[in-house]
């Protein structure tokens, strides 16, 4: 190479030869923490409305207020319905839909005994 190169640039490359080995050794351990951080950064989206609806299926039991709980509830469906996941996390993101239904039907099952004569 130094009959080819100059001397500066036949000295840098011989030693650039080095650093793809360094690379290599720190990026394969970093490689397998990738898709448990993935996994996580998804399933976080889709539980991050579970604390949310938890808050509100808690709060159905206080007095009064059930009308605001049933407008916060369809802000929070329609929050959940722009959640866009991977096609392997979908039926996650199915499972919080039928349970913001299901605290839904709590809540008005709530209601119609009060409402009633």
């Amino acid at each position: 190479m130094q009959r080819d190169l100059p001397f500066r640039v036949a000295n840098l490359v011989e030693r650039m030869w080095l650093a793809p080995g360094i690379i290599l050794a720190i990026m394969l351990p970093l490689s397998r923490s990738v898709p448990p951080l993935h996994e996580f950064r998804v399933r976080s989206r889709i539980f991050r409305w579970y604390g949310q609806l938890r808050d509100i299926e808690n709060r159905i039991g206080n007095a009064g207020g059930d009308g605001a709980l049933l407008e916060e509830l369809g802000s929070l469906e329609r929050r959940a319905g722009k959640i866009s996941v991977p096609l392997s996390y979908a039926s996650e993101l199915y499972a919080l839909r039928n349970n913001i239904q299901l605290v839904r039907k709590k809540l008005q099952g709530r209601q119609k005994p009060q409402n009633a004569p």
